[in-house]
């Protein structure tokens, strides 16, 4: 049989003594045929959610520093504001790297932590 017929039923008789008879069906499972034509998106997904956590790492770490830098009084929190926001970026990126489908990329962000050590 063609690869297009999974199943050949016969329905014999009418009204209440109807009768369906199976007479051929594919030895192929349909479940396979179906999800062989669906990607997988099971790396993408991981992706997505590293980076997610990374956004929300970030947020925290930003809101952390300024309550921090607020703490001190006057006007030091805006002084301090560009660098808490560079360290809770590169903070987020150290997780970002983690959401890389392709492994460990390298960042600007590295060649800064690699200085600074």
């Amino acid at each position: 049989m063609d690869k297009l017929v999974r199943r050949v039923t016969v329905v014999q008789g009418s009204g209440e003594h109807r009768d369906a008879k199976v007479v051929y069906q594919s030895d192929e499972d349909e479940d396979t045929d179906d999800s062989s034509d669906q990607p997988n998106f099971k790396r993408l997904e991981r992706s997505v959610r590293h980076m997610l956590k990374a956004q929300v790492i970030a947020a925290q770490e930003a809101y952390q520093r300024h309550l921090d830098s607020a703490a001190k009084g006057g006007k030091s929190w805006l002084v301090e504001n560009p660098g808490n926001m560079m360290k809770a970026r590169r903070k987020a990126m150290k997780e970002m790297r983690k959401a890389s489908p392709f492994g460990k990329l390298k960042t600007e962000s590295d060649n800064e932590d690699d200085e600074e050590d």
